[in-house]
Protein backbone atom coordinates (compact mmCIF):
# COMPACT_ATOMS: atom_id res chain seq x y z
CA UNK A 1 0.00 0.00 0.00
CA UNK A 2 2.64 2.46 0.88
CA UNK A 3 4.15 1.63 -2.86
CA UNK A 4 1.00 2.69 -4.41
CA UNK A 5 0.49 5.71 -2.33
CA UNK A 6 4.43 6.77 -3.31
CA UNK A 7 4.23 5.62 -6.61
CA UNK A 8 0.52 7.72 -6.81
CA UNK A 9 2.47 10.74 -5.76
CA UNK A 10 5.61 10.89 -7.98
CA UNK A 11 3.17 10.76 -10.71
CA UNK A 12 1.08 13.35 -9.26
CA UNK A 13 3.80 15.50 -8.81
CA UNK A 14 5.41 14.47 -12.32
CA UNK A 15 2.47 15.21 -14.13
CA UNK A 16 2.01 18.69 -11.98
CA UNK A 17 5.43 19.46 -13.30
CA UNK A 18 4.71 19.06 -17.06
CA UNK A 19 1.98 21.02 -17.18
CA UNK A 20 3.71 24.14 -15.75
CA UNK A 21 7.30 23.00 -17.97
CA UNK A 22 7.02 24.35 -21.90
CA UNK A 23 4.83 27.14 -20.62
CA UNK A 24 5.56 29.94 -22.40
CA UNK A 25 3.61 33.36 -22.03
CA UNK A 26 3.69 36.80 -24.09
CA UNK A 27 5.57 39.72 -22.45
CA UNK A 28 6.21 43.07 -22.53
CA UNK A 29 9.73 44.22 -24.07
CA UNK A 30 9.99 45.49 -20.19
CA UNK A 31 9.65 42.00 -19.21
CA UNK A 32 12.91 41.11 -20.34
CA UNK A 33 16.33 40.57 -18.65
CA UNK A 34 18.01 44.02 -18.19
CA UNK A 35 20.72 42.67 -20.56
CA UNK A 36 18.49 41.84 -23.14
CA UNK A 37 16.80 45.29 -23.43
CA UNK A 38 20.12 46.96 -23.54
CA UNK A 39 21.28 44.57 -26.11
CA UNK A 40 18.65 45.44 -28.41
CA UNK A 41 18.64 49.31 -27.55
CA UNK A 42 21.79 48.97 -28.52
CA UNK A 43 22.47 46.35 -31.40
CA UNK A 44 18.72 47.10 -32.95
CA UNK A 45 17.97 50.67 -32.21
CA UNK A 46 15.17 52.05 -33.87
CA UNK A 47 13.77 48.41 -35.07
CA UNK A 48 10.17 47.74 -33.62
CA UNK A 49 9.30 44.34 -31.30
CA UNK A 50 6.60 42.71 -32.31
CA UNK A 51 6.28 39.62 -29.84
CA UNK A 52 8.53 39.04 -26.84
CA UNK A 53 7.82 35.76 -25.17
CA UNK A 54 8.97 33.98 -22.26
CA UNK A 55 9.81 30.20 -22.30
CA UNK A 56 9.83 27.67 -19.56
CA UNK A 57 10.75 24.19 -19.60
CA UNK A 58 12.57 21.79 -17.57
CA UNK A 59 16.21 23.33 -18.73
CA UNK A 60 15.18 26.85 -17.61
CA UNK A 61 13.73 29.99 -19.02
CA UNK A 62 14.69 31.50 -22.61
CA UNK A 63 13.42 34.56 -24.16
CA UNK A 64 12.26 35.00 -27.81
CA UNK A 65 11.72 38.21 -29.28
CA UNK A 66 10.41 39.00 -32.86
CA UNK A 67 11.24 42.13 -34.60
CA UNK A 68 9.11 43.70 -36.97
CA UNK A 69 11.83 42.90 -40.08
CA UNK A 70 11.25 39.39 -39.15
CA UNK A 71 14.80 39.25 -37.42
CA UNK A 72 14.50 36.41 -34.45
CA UNK A 73 16.55 36.92 -31.42
CA UNK A 74 16.57 34.23 -28.52
CA UNK A 75 18.51 35.21 -24.86
CA UNK A 76 19.24 33.22 -22.30
CA UNK A 77 17.49 33.93 -18.82
CA UNK A 78 20.39 35.89 -17.85
CA UNK A 79 19.38 38.07 -21.27
CA UNK A 80 22.46 36.81 -22.95
CA UNK A 81 22.13 36.19 -26.73
CA UNK A 82 22.08 32.62 -27.85
CA UNK A 83 20.70 33.31 -31.57
CA UNK A 84 20.41 35.82 -33.81
CA UNK A 85 18.62 34.93 -36.62
CA UNK A 86 17.92 38.11 -39.57
CA UNK A 87 15.80 35.25 -41.74
CA UNK A 88 18.17 35.44 -44.83
CA UNK A 89 18.78 39.58 -44.30
CA UNK A 90 22.26 41.40 -43.05
CA UNK A 91 22.39 41.39 -39.33
CA UNK A 92 24.37 44.17 -37.49
CA UNK A 93 28.02 43.21 -36.57
CA UNK A 94 28.39 45.60 -33.66
CA UNK A 95 27.40 42.30 -31.43
CA UNK A 96 29.58 39.80 -32.79
CA UNK A 97 33.36 39.08 -31.53
CA UNK A 98 35.76 41.05 -33.86
CA UNK A 99 37.89 38.04 -34.84
CA UNK A 100 34.89 36.23 -36.19
CA UNK A 101 34.25 39.30 -38.22
CA UNK A 102 38.18 39.27 -38.87
CA UNK A 103 38.18 36.09 -39.91
CA UNK A 104 35.38 35.77 -42.54
CA UNK A 105 36.22 39.21 -43.89
CA UNK A 106 39.76 37.41 -44.77
CA UNK A 107 38.09 34.25 -45.96
CA UNK A 108 34.57 35.23 -47.42
CA UNK A 109 35.19 38.68 -48.52
CA UNK A 110 31.77 40.48 -49.34
CA UNK A 111 29.04 37.86 -48.04
CA UNK A 112 27.32 39.24 -44.93
CA UNK A 113 26.07 37.49 -41.54
CA UNK A 114 22.64 36.34 -41.71
CA UNK A 115 22.47 34.23 -38.50
CA UNK A 116 24.51 33.37 -35.66
CA UNK A 117 24.41 31.15 -32.78
CA UNK A 118 26.55 30.48 -29.53
CA UNK A 119 26.95 27.26 -28.98
CA UNK A 120 28.24 25.13 -26.22
CA UNK A 121 31.89 25.62 -27.71
CA UNK A 122 32.01 27.99 -29.71
CA UNK A 123 29.91 29.52 -32.60
CA UNK A 124 27.45 28.31 -36.06
CA UNK A 125 27.30 31.40 -38.49
CA UNK A 126 25.57 30.99 -41.36
CA UNK A 127 26.46 33.72 -44.55
CA UNK A 128 24.47 35.19 -47.17
CA UNK A 129 25.45 32.42 -49.22
CA UNK A 130 23.90 29.83 -47.16
CA UNK A 131 27.03 28.55 -46.62
CA UNK A 132 27.67 27.45 -42.38
CA UNK A 133 30.55 28.44 -40.42
CA UNK A 134 31.64 27.21 -37.13
CA UNK A 135 34.32 28.39 -34.91
CA UNK A 136 35.65 27.03 -31.81
CA UNK A 137 35.84 29.25 -28.37
CA UNK A 138 39.16 30.60 -29.28
CA UNK A 139 37.67 32.28 -32.81
CA UNK A 140 39.04 29.83 -34.97
CA UNK A 141 37.44 28.18 -37.96
CA UNK A 142 36.76 25.08 -37.06
CA UNK A 143 34.37 23.64 -39.90
CA UNK A 144 31.70 24.17 -42.78
CA UNK A 145 28.79 22.81 -44.01
CA UNK A 146 26.53 24.04 -46.63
Amino acid sequence: MKRFLSLTLALLVLATLSLHAGSDRVIQTNQLPKAAQLFLAKHFAGRNVSLAKEDRDFSGTTYDVLLADGTEIEFSSRGEWKDVDGKHTALPTSFIPAQIINALRAQHAGQSIVQIERKRRGYKVELSSGLEVYFDSRYQIVGYDD
